[in-house]
């Protein structure tokens, strides 16, 4: 069966809108349980409970009590919630409690306005406590934001009553934040929705996010590994959108880079090859001309044989390069003493030199000719270029590195990571005596390459330049 093809635009957009239908219908819930279009939706739900509980509270508990200690009590209801507490008659006198000033608007809410059926007996014998009617109606509550600066007050009327008067209290609680120290407003809900909000969210998004970025994390990795050279990487695209659209192309580019860097190298081969011959050739016709030259011409004989030895040189240099990508189809990988190579390459290379070096005493198993071409090399520039040579190697896990360091003037910072590239030359080094033909490093690359390895170089602080060589050991 085949599958639908959705742009990847379309899959963002509907998991978009299935996220947001999924938040709209948590909040419609938890506002159908809880909330109201005003602030009297406290009032119905667990804040309009806790409310009426606290004034079940305080009455019950004053009611036991003389009048002369409901001000103690009232003052650690005080301390115990943050909240300040006060009875206010029915007229809006404050009768007990913190001082403080109401706001006119709120005055008519302190009035009971309960019929005489609906208000508790007017006289009750001290200490005693009587109880409420089940079917009796709910106590009038209210709540309001009012006064500069502004507060939030909350009263409920009371089956309470001073001794002197025969209307029942009304119970006020005044608080600086909405939540009134969790009597008005819990906070917790909200903080448990917004959390369930973004744990849902994070469950339904994070399949859908993981698939696009662990994909692209592919791509960019098998475009990094098409950038070294490795063109037969290939990237497996089991999608029906733009990206598996791009892994298709990044594919194809990959294999058309391949298919022409494979004609390219073919042919420098071959050209190279061909002109091995001509120019051998040339070099024994001038070596007949220069037994009969006069001499005078014996000066532009000897310029035309310096010329040949060049162009020798570099021929020879290009048909190790392309060779190079070859190394491990022709030779095998064997086991040596990093040491021993070492040392026949100083001596090949820098009889003349002193050369400091700190190598372990280790085995590797790799490509032996690879690892000398590329050491022998990385050597002959640093003899070349610079002073004070160090080559120092160790094991470090399954690893062998290789560290060459000098002291030379180093190459352009914006050189350095061009150093590898064929027939790059830095600016001071392209002079034909002093620069040879750009092909060293680069046959280096190749030869550590084909070891499994890989190579940098970086300038070291104050001068010098480090070439590090890093391939496993087996």
């Amino acid at each position: 069966m085949s599958r639908i093809k959705l742009p990847l635009y379309s899959k963002i957009l509907l998991w978009f809108l299935a996220n947001l239908l999924v938040l709209a219908m948590l909040v419609a819930g938890f506002f159908g349980m809880q909330f109201r279009m005003s602030l009297d939706w406290m009032l119905a739900g667990e804040a309009g409970d806790r409310i009426t509980a606290m004034g079940d509270s305080i009455t019950s508990e004053l009611s036991r009590l003389p009048e002369e200690q409901w001000q103690a009590v009232l003052k650690r209801y005080d301390a115990k919630h943050g909240v300040t507490f006060a009875l206010f008659s029915s007229s809006g006198t404050q009768v007990m409690g913190t001082t403080v000033q109401v706001p006119t608007e709120l005055l008519p809410k302190l009035i009971d306005k309960r019929s005489p059926n609906d208000r508790p007996p007017q006289r009750r014998p001290p200490g005693v406590n009587i109880k409420r009617p089940s079917d009796a109606p709910p106590k009038p509550r209210f709540i309001q934001r009012a006064g500069d600066p502004a507060r939030y007050w909350a009263g409920i009327h009371l089956d309470l009553f001073l001794h002197s008067d025969s209307r029942p209290l009304t119970l006020l609680m005044i608080s600086r934040t909405i939540t009134g120290g969790g009597l008005f407003f819990d906070l917790w809900p909200w903080l448990c929705l917004a959390a369930v909000a973004l744990i849902v969210s994070a469950l339904m998004w994070m399949p859908f996010v993981r698939g696009i970025t662990g994909f692209i994390r592919r791509l960019n990795e098998a475009a990094g590994s098409i950038a070294n050279g490795h063109f037969n990487e290939r990237i497996t695209h089991e999608r029906n959108d733009e990206l598996g659209e791009l892994s298709c192309s990044v594919n194809a580019m990959a294999a058309q880079l391949g298919d022409y860097v494979a004609q390219q190298r073919r042919i420098t081969a071959d050209v190279a090859h061909e002109l091995c011959s001509p120019i051998a050739r040339m070099q024994m016709a001038l070596g007949v001309v220069e037994q009969r030259s006069t001499p005078e011409q014996a000066t532009y004989l000897k310029k035309l044989d310096g010329e040949l030895q060049h162009m020798a040189k570099l021929v020879e240099e290009v048909l190790t390069f392309s060779k190079a990508a070859t190394l491990t189809e022709r030779e095998t990988a064997v086991d040596f003493e990093l040491r021993e190579l070492i040392e026949q390459i100083v001596a090949r290379e820098a009889p003349e030199t002193e050369i400091l070096l700190h190598v372990e005493d280790v085995n590797l198993v790799t490509l032996r000719s690879a690892l000398d071409r590329a050491l022998g090399n990385v050597l002959r520039n640093a003899v070349r270029y610079a002073s004070n040579i160090e080559i120092h190697a160790r094991r470090e896990n399954d690893r062998i590195i290789i560290q060459t360091f000098d002291q030379g003037s180093g190459v352009p910072e914006d050189s350095v990571s061009r150093l590898f590239e064929p027939f790059y030359r830095p600016e001071a080094a392209r002079s034909r005596n002093t620069g040879g033909s750009g092909l060293g490093l680069a046959i280096t690359k190749r030869c550590i390459e084909a070891c499994g390895g890989n190579v940098t170089a970086r300038n070291r602080t104050p001068k010098g330049l480090e070439i590090e060589i890093v391939i496993p050991s087996a």
